[in-house]
C-alpha cells in the first residue's frame, strides 16, 4: 500500500468543459457558429469577484468567457483583456488553443487540499457573485494543460 496521497476515484468523472484560449472572442464566435456550434452566452467568467493569480489578489484582470454547450460538453471561449491571467499567459506562450478542462465539484476547499497535497498548486481562483467558485491548478508539466474545479453557486448550475 501506498503512502501517497491520492484523489477521490470520481473526481474527473465529472468533468463537463473544455476551455479554448482565442485573440478574438467576437471572432471565434463567428467562426464556430458558422459551423453549427452555439449560440453562445455569457459564462461565469465576468462574475467572477475575489480572482486570484498565483495567491495574489489580481482586480486589474478581466477575461472575457462565452460559453455553449455541444452535447454533454460545455465549450468555454476565453479572451484575456487586461491583467496577468493564465488566459493571457497561455496565449503568449503557445498562441491560440485548449487551455483547460474543468470538472464540477461539490466541495472546493476540500479537493483544493487534496490536489495541492499531491503538488499541484493553485494558479487561479475565484469566487462568483452568486457564491459559486472556480481553482485551476499547475497541471501543465505534461501536455500544457491546466485542470479546473468548479463548485457552483445559484446562477450557473
Amino acid at each position: 500500500m501506498s503512502d501517497k496521497p491520492t484523489l477521490r476515484e470520481d473526481l474527473w468523472s465529472r468533468t463537463y468543459q473544455v476551455g479554448v484560449v482565442v485573440r478574438d472572442i467576437d471572432k471565434a464566435v463567428e467562426f464556430y457558429e458558422r459551423l453549427g456550434i452555439g449560440p453562445f452566452v455569457e459564462g461565469p467568467s465576468a462574475h467572477a469577484l475575489e480572482r486570484k493569480i498565483y495567491g495574489e489578489d489580481s482586480p486589474d484582470v478581466e477575461v472575457k468567457g462565452l460559453i455553449t454547450q455541444m452535447g454533454p460538453i460545455e465549450f468555454e471561449l476565453l479572451q484575456p483583456v487586461s491583467g496577468r491571467s493564465v488566459q493571457a499567459e497561455f496565449l503568449e506562450k503557445h498562441g491560440e488553443g485548449v487551455v483547460h478542462l474543468c470538472a464540477h465539484t461539490d466541495d472546493l476547499d476540500r479537493d483544493m487540499a487534496d490536489l495541492t497535497a499531491l503538488g499541484c498548486r493553485v494558479i487561479s481562483s475565484a469566487v462568483l457573485e452568486d457564491g459559486g467558485k472556480f481553482a485551476y491548478f499547475d497541471t501543465r508539466e505534461v501536455g500544457g494543460l491546466v485542470l479546473e474545479l468548479f463548485q457552483t453557486g445559484t446562477d450557473w448550475q
